[in-house]
């Protein structure tokens, strides 16, 4: 497993969530530091019957 972090970003959009590889890293401007770094959108699985959730970052 690796650490990292779940990235929120919205400016009164939609937007599909991404996990970023490494601890996060305050910023004054942007909240958190995330320039190249891994980023990958995150791919959320729900169970019908007891709605549990299983959540995937597929990517190298």
């Amino acid at each position: 497993m690796q650490e990292g972090f779940i990235l929120d970003v919205t400016h009164g959009a939609r937007l599909v969530s991404h996990w970023v590889g490494g601890e996060p890293e305050k910023s004054f401007w942007s909240g958190v530091k995330i320039k190249g770094r891994p980023a990958h959108a995150i791919q959320t699985f729900r169970c019908v019957r007891c709605g549990f959730l299983e959540s995937y970052a597929k990517g190298s």
